[in-house]
């Protein structure tokens, strides 16, 4: 009988035990029955877009416990940023109701409650902060455009959106980010250097954009857009990038980042003549050196008359470079330089000869070695000598019209100029020559040629 007893007590212990866990599982259940209770009847109301009678509902639903007893639920875990989404549409119908009654107290209240309610979902669903705080610039922009305070605040964040989402950045919130960059620069709440880094960043971003969809129209004519919008500025003038960059530079000389992002900004807003750019792509050079910065170098120096600098850089471009038209490219403007500046006709040729063995497909080294024969003046011992420099010189131009058809006016028109300076007949035939014989010119030119008369 005590046994039974003590079974019969136990058994009741264990009863009473279960019976808060029932009774808080009991009382969860009607909270989520009372939300979606709830949850139906504003959207109902909110599908007719009768919002004032959606509203009681939905704040049944948004306040309280609701989020939380949903989320814990996976079948009803996404009904509570629908909730934030209906609810942000229904207050930004009340917004646009109170500005159409000029009741502006009344829409900046319902604004802070959009506001609020962006804050929350953010909160809820962390994942989804990018694209929130784009709504949340969005709708600053729209409904508080002219409250400088209110565009401040769109302006950090659609920064802030920017900077979570990347190269995923959606164009709207990058046209209305450069958009208020720009208003705020004006008002003199930014500096020139934001204005700078802000296009920089978007630029980078656009680019990205660009190389995966190169014809996205959309795409094309932001990058046009926010490009007006920068030059326009006033605030990446020469004088302003170089008192912006000039005070760091010998701080950041060492840093590739900064160094691209001085050359990007000088080489883009016309300020490739200052000292500042030419410092530079020279410190840019030493840290990565690159065929395209050195030939950059080389123009430069080029333009200022800095023959052997510019040579020297040429160079070094040559040297990084492994496409062969590219490389063909520097060893022409090294035989150019030192054709025409230098007035060193065999070392232009031997640049001509590398140029042409870089990029045999190419007529352009060949016209320019036309150009070279054709200013060997008194070559050779004799009359016949000195003009059949010009018979190698047609030759070349031949060549080069051959190769290349789109040089053909250019080679034609030195092909009637210097076919004037063939020797005459008795020439030829004091030197026991014909027409039609082949002649061979010695020395640094080293070709062999046809005889022709001059007409």
């Amino acid at each position: 009988m005590k046994r039974l007893t003590q079974i019969i007590t136990l058994a009741l212990l264990l009863l009473m035990a279960g019976l808060p866990n029932a009774t808080a599982q009991n009382q969860q259940q009607n909270d989520i029955m009372n939300c979606l209770r709830n949850y139906s009847l504003y959207r109902e109301y909110y599908k007719q877009k009768n919002y004032s009678d959606a509203l009681p509902y939905w704040r049944l639903v948004y306040y309280g416990s609701c989020t939380k007893s949903l989320m814990a639920q996976s079948k009803y875990a996404k009904v509570p940023k629908v909730v934030m989404q209906n609810g942000v549409s229904i207050y930004k119908h009340f917004v646009t109701d109170a500005l159409t009654n000029k009741e502006t107290d009344k829409a900046n209240a319902y604004l802070d409650t959009v506001m609020m309610i962006y804050h929350k979902r953010m909160e809820v669903y962390p994942q989804d902060s990018a694209r929130v705080l784009g709504y949340m610039g969005i709708d600053l922009l729209k409904f508080k455009k002219g409250s400088p305070g209110a565009m401040k605040k769109a302006y950090d964040y659609l920064g802030q959106a920017i900077d979570l989402s990347g190269n995923k950045a959606k164009v709207p919130i990058l046209a209305a980010y450069m958009d208020l960059t720009i208003s705020l620069f004006k008002d003199r709440i930014i500096t020139n250097e934001e204005v700078v880094n802000n296009y920089a960043k978007l630029s980078q971003i656009i680019d990205a954009k660009l190389n995966e969809t190169p014809d996205n129209e959309e795409v094309l004519n932001l990058k046009d857009h926010i490009a007006n919008q920068f030059t326009s500025s006033g605030a990446a003038t020469c004088e302003s990038l170089i008192a912006l960059f000039s005070p760091d530079f010998d701080k950041n000389k060492d840093n590739p980042e900064a160094m691209k992002k001085y050359v990007f900004w000088l080489k883009n807003t016309g300020c490739e003549e200052t000292e500042l750019y030419l410092k530079s792509m020279i410190a840019l050079n030493k840290i990565e050196p690159n065929s395209a910065i050195a030939y950059d170098i080389a123009r430069t120096y080029k333009k200022r008359g800095d023959y052997d600098k510019a040579i020297d850089y040429l160079k070094q471009a040559v040297n990084l470079e492994t496409d062969g038209p590219t490389k063909s490219k520097f060893y022409l403007e090294i035989a150019d330089i030192i054709f025409r500046i230098k007035k060193d006709l065999p070392q232009a040729k031997s640049y001509c000869v590398k140029a042409m063995q870089a990029d045999p497909k190419s007529g352009l080294p060949h016209m320019l070695l036309g150009r070279i024969y054709a200013n060997a003046k008194n070559y050779g011992d004799d009359d016949l000598a000195h003009a059949a420099v010009f018979w190698a010189a047609v030759d070349q131009f031949n060549i080069a019209k051959k190769k290349d058809p789109s040089l053909a006016q250019m080679a034609n028109e030195y092909i009637a100029t210097y076919s004037k300076h063939f020797p005459s007949q008795e020439t030829v035939f004091f030197y026991t020559f014909k027409q039609g014989d082949k002649y061979e010119l010695k020395g640094w030119i080293n070709e062999t040629t046809t005889v022709r008369i001059r007409k």
